[in-house]
């Protein structure tokens, strides 16, 4: 039995149908307010659980052999978002390993290194730029921690690049209201890496079916792009031609600081040398995942009106 925790997100989503179709059978943690449509349809059971909240973490472990950890609190404040990856995870570790369940999968992000130039591989030290990424650095310092006092849960985490595909609001879905309006901006800056949430599904479903060594870490990425490739892309997948133009980044009313962050930063990863020992093999590039894009927009168009 698995827990899913941050199911109801953009990449949890995609999780959760990623084990629906491996034959997993998994229940999903939420919070209060949650759209629990993707659960529902692939059969995961839903519990209510508040990641402070001692009991209602212990009756979601009841069963529990596999944990994969996505919390992610939305929309984005600096306290809650701390606190998930503070409080939230080292209670989540003690529920875990008070319920003898195997392995503890955590979603990290490629972030961790800061917005740097060129290429990132593992001998470079982590450097979180702002208070998302320290979240995030600060997660995994507590994870590793825990490795060393508790022989259970196995911890593996995911490092993932920026996740794109459809159904994704921060880049896709600015993008596409850019194409329509006929005029594309796209910042300057480099190749940087994308993972497309299948795959980073995949990743996270390899790390826990796998005898890894625990508190192993994996960069995850499916492709590599430039902002304006991208962009170009999803264009032409469309069938569109608008007009580009290059300037710093986008604008603040069209797209988040945190994702004009992203978009502006060259974290390009070379493929990893354990990705064999993950099991991990990307379906996605940069077509597929314009393509898919495309086509999700074809089907909701009204996405960039609600957005």
């Amino acid at each position: 039995m698995n827990l899913i925790v941050g199911g109801t997100g953009f990449v949890g989503g995609h999780l959760v149908e990623y084990l629906f179709q491996e034959g997993e059978i998994s229940k999903g943690a939420f919070r209060r307010g949650a759209h629990l449509k993707t659960m529902d349809t692939n059969g995961v059971q839903g519990v209510e659980v508040d990641l402070s909240d001692h009991h209602s973490l212990h009756e979601a472990m009841e069963g529990v052999d596999a944990v994969y950890n996505l919390a992610s609190p939305m929309p984005y404040s600096e306290d809650g978002f701390m606190q998930a990856n503070t409080e939230g995870i080292i209670n989540l570790l003690e529920a875990a390993s008070e319920a003898k369940a195997k392995c503890f999968v955590h979603l990290s992000t490629l972030d961790v290194y800061g917005f740097g130039a060129g290429k990132v591989d593992r001998s470079k030290q982590i450097s979180p730029a702002g208070e998302y990424q320290k979240a995030k650095a600060e997660a995994e310092r507590l994870l590793l921690e825990f490795t060393k006092r508790a022989a259970s849960p196995r911890i593996t985490i995911i490092r993932a690049a920026k996740a794109f595909g459809a159904k994704d609001q921060s880049i896709a879905v600015p993008l596409l209201r850019m194409i329509e309006q006929g005029k594309v901006v796209v910042p300057r800056g480099g190749r940087m890496s994308y993972s497309h949430p299948r795959d980073i599904a995949q990743a996270m479903y390899r790390a826990a079916t796998r005898n890894l060594a625990t508190g192993s870490s994996y960069l995850v990425k499916s492709f590599d792009a430039t902002p304006e490739s991208l962009a170009r892309g999803v264009s032409s997948a469309i069938g569109k031609a608008p007009e580009f133009k290059k300037q710093g980044l986008f604008s603040a009313p069209a797209i988040s600081k945190y994702a004009s962050d992203q978009l502006g930063a060259s974290l390009a990863i070379d493929d990893q040398p354990d990705w064999s020992e993950l099991g991990y093999a990307p379906r996605f590039g940069l077509k597929e995942a314009c393509a898919e894009v495309a086509a999700w927009y074809r089907k909701e168009p009204w996405v960039i009106e609600s957005a």
